[in-house]
């Protein structure tokens, strides 16, 4: 009786200590490395601070749903952690630059002090080197605001929303005819802008997802959902994209974004949302078909 009893206890502690182990996640991984890496740079607890307390309360968000075993809550706050402990190094190194800059001018300002009073040579020689230690340390500045700036602007320009599986961008039902999958001319130049992003961004993945409303049958609408999601990866391989950096999927009538109860709601139902990953390469998280 005791040896059972014993047996029993020791199972009931193995199954606790299993249902406590946080789960193993790719973002969440990339978001502790991330901010790792900001903790990690001093100019950035110097200049940044903010960012980076805003990037551990997100990765504390990511490590609680962790912890709690929540695969989707995990994915929203770890990709956060992760931009804003970018964002935070690039701001920071902005920063120190400046500073870099500031402390070349008040060089310059003595060795020209020094040059009047003196008037040697050398005095004049040492201020022209430090007037370019002030140029090189602006134009560092400067192509670290600029990098700052386009990374925003890009994702502007996208319009592509945040999602838990990453940045979604989302094509019109308009851009194919009624139950074809070829593309209309028009639709080309909706994907210029993500052909330039993913050129500029060689590490980013992408998953091209196609919808259908409900009418039909459904394997109709699979195979449509799923030639018009290869239409567009075959545009984007046509203009340079890696086909190995591009997966795609149908997904029918699965996921609506609306009721197909009118006109309307199938028309929003029948679309292509175009997936983008994170900086780290990995590949998007597919969904699970219904």
């Amino acid at each position: 009786m005791n040896t059972k009893l014993i047996a029993g206890i020791s199972l009931a502690l193995t199954m606790a200590a299993c249902a406590s182990v946080p789960l193993t996640n790719a973002a969440l991984e990339n978001a502790r490395s991330a901010v790792r890496t900001a903790e990690a740079d001093p100019n950035v607890s110097r200049y940044a601070a903010l960012d980076l307390h805003t990037a551990r309360t997100e990765l504390d968000a990511a490590e609680a749903a962790a912890v709690a075993r929540d695969e989707h809550g995990i994915a929203q706050p770890a990709y956060l952690a992760t931009q804003t402990a970018h964002l935070a190094v690039l701001k920071a190194s902005t920063k120190a630059n400046d500073a870099r800059v500031a402390a070349g001018k008040a060089d310059r300002d003595q060795i020209q002090l020094n040059a009047r009073t003196n008037e040697v040579s050398g005095a004049l020689l040492a201020r022209d080197q430090a007037t370019e230690r002030a140029e090189n340390a602006n134009a560092a500045r400067d192509q670290a605001t600029q990098q700052t700036a386009a990374l925003q602007s890009e994702l502007d320009a996208l319009k592509a929303k945040p999602t838990d599986r990453g940045l979604v961008l989302t094509l019109g039902d308009v851009l194919f005819d009624s139950g074809r999958a070829e593309l209309n001319p028009g639709a080309y130049r909706n994907l210029d802008q993500l052909v330039q992003f993913l050129t500029q961004h060689a590490e980013r993945r992408v998953e091209i997802d196609g919808y259908t409303d409900s009418v039909g049958t459904d394997s109709f609408n699979l195979d449509l959902s799923q030639r018009r999601a290869d239409s567009v990866k075959s545009v984007l391989v046509s203009r340079g994209i890696d086909s190995t950096r591009i997966a795609s999927r149908g997904y029918g009538k699965d996921f609506g974004v609306a009721s197909n109860a009118d006109s309307g709601g199938r028309q929003l139902n029948r679309r292509v949302e175009i997936v983008i990953g994170g900086v780290d390469g990995a590949a998007v998280v597919s969904r699970s078909r219904s």
